[in-house]
């Protein structure tokens, strides 16, 4: 029992009143505020005597060796006696558990640096302390903006957007309305250089971007020569723009050639529509050859290239094919 009080006293402003073991292991820690800078208003910094009312919290804590800890706060809410203050009533916090926070801060600093550290899956660690994706996530999120220091100037920057987990709401930064956060970041990667990700912001649009690349140095931008990104045109708006002098932009060669081989596609239909009144069939020769156009030539031996050629030139009634393969 004196381990476990003492365990819970590293948490800086909470003092244990009672300590209970349940049959399944489970650790029931009772405690309550200790730290009178508690009962100070977030926004005034007014202390406050006028309680309102009592609530009890049970933000996740660390385990204490294999037993899992449930922590049971008995905090205070006051009202804020400054006139001039908007806040009318606010909760007591300590830095340990900050406000609207489910888990401690040494809680998230140990699955951080598990998933950042220890190179584990954030589905693996998120398991093991019994939280969300999400919390594990932003856990790892806050650990790596810690560790990482300032991205060095690159010659080649690259942007692409990758969708990860679904929609979801969070409050915004006054804590007072919930916002939704799309599935979707934005990467920034060293193309030139052996810096790998750069960094990553949620959204894919042109301000998520321009936020980006505004919160770098002057240096960093004029620096940047080359930008590759893929047929996005929020992504392309942000380029252009004055932020970076120097920059030009590039479209990756895969986007690229997708592109191409859809217009390819959407021709062989629109051409074999207006030749047979109907979609291909198995007996049409632009059916049965509807792949090999999309081929790249570097995958295709110089006789399965001569065999799709030569059918071109077959079918082709107006002999109207004039390039030479």
């Amino acid at each position: 029992m004196a381990d476990v009080t003492s365990l819970l006293l590293g948490l800086e402003g909470l003092e244990v009143r009672a300590v209970s073991r349940q049959v399944d292991r489970v650790r029931v820690v009772h405690v309550v505020t200790g730290d009178p800078e508690a009962a100070r208003c977030p926004d005034c910094r007014v202390v406050s005597t006028s309680v309102k009312d009592h609530a009890v919290t049970r933000p996740r804590d660390i385990r204490y060796e294999d037993d899992p800890i449930l922590l049971r706060w008995n905090k205070t809410r006051y009202r804020c006696g400054n006139p001039d203050c908007e806040r009318a009533t606010f909760t007591e916090s300590i830095p340990q558990v900050p406000p609207r926070r489910r888990t401690t801060t040494r809680l998230r600093t140990q699955v951080g640096r598990a998933v950042g550290d220890a190179a584990r899956s954030v589905v693996e660690v998120a398991a093991g302390v019994g939280v969300s994706w999400p919390t594990a996530h932003a856990a790892f999120v806050e650990h790596a903006d810690r560790v990482l220091g300032t991205p060095q100037p690159v010659r080649v920057l690259g942007i692409d957007e990758t969708r990860r987990g679904k929609p979801r709401w969070v409050r915004d930064a006054d804590g007072r309305r919930w916002v939704r956060i799309g599935p979707w970041d934005t990467g920034f990667i060293d193309l030139g250089g052996d810096q790998g990700l750069l960094g990553q912001v949620e959204g894919r649009t042109s301000t998520a971007v321009t936020d980006w690349l505004t919160a770098q140095s002057e240096e960093f931008r004029d620096q940047i020569s080359h930008v590759v990104i893929d047929p996005s045109a929020a992504y392309a708006a942000a380029v252009t723009d004055a932020l970076l002098p120097n920059a030009q932009l590039v479209v990756d060669h895969f986007h690229l050639v997708k592109l191409a081989n859809d217009m390819v596609t959407a021709v062989r239909r629109r051409v074999t529509f207006d030749a047979h009144g109907r979609r291909g069939r198995t007996q049409d020769p632009q059916w049965a050859n509807r792949r090999r156009p999309l081929s790249a030539r570097e995958r295709l031996s110089d006789r399965s290239f001569a065999k799709m050629w030569n059918a071109l030139i077959d079918h082709d009634p107006g002999h109207r094919l004039s390039i030479s393969p």
